[in-house]
């Protein structure tokens, strides 16, 4: 199988924590907060057009870069978004959101190299292959 390539353009949104809160009968409902859900459901919308014929299914490897939108407070000088959101959630997200379109569980992946940037349009662009 070949190198699966694609971007997803959009605010890249770090995983969130699900919230649980209690119901007026006491019982406790847990859910994922609204921002991170319509995130995963938009990478996975764009993701669809690039879905492989039979989900990939061995060891994966990925590369994933994040472009944020550069603040307009911080100089041009500054090369690299080292502020939130964590490179980690914003990796997390993605991940379960191509879940099931481009390969059959996350644990697949046994290589990534993930990075953020500056960059207009906001936007992530991954690259998986078999490894």
């Amino acid at each position: 199988m070949s190198t699966i390539s694609m971007t997803i353009y959009g605010h890249p949104v770090p995983k969130a924590r699900a919230r649980t809160v209690r119901t007026k009968n006491g019982k406790s409902v847990s859910f994922t907060p609204k921002k991170t859900e319509s995130w995963e459901d938009s990478v996975r919308a764009q993701a669809l057009q690039h879905r492989p014929e039979q989900l990939m299914d061995g060891p994966l490897a990925m590369e994933a870069t994040f472009y944020l939108l550069r603040p307009k407070s911080k100089p041009k000088r500054v090369k690299y978004p080292a502020t939130k959101p964590d490179l980690d959630n914003l990796i997390k997200s993605v991940k379960d959101a191509l879940e099931g379109i481009i390969y059959t569980n996350d644990s697949r992946i046994v290589d990534e190299a993930v990075r953020k940037r500056y960059g207009d349009p906001p936007r992530v662009e991954i690259a998986i292959w078999e490894a």
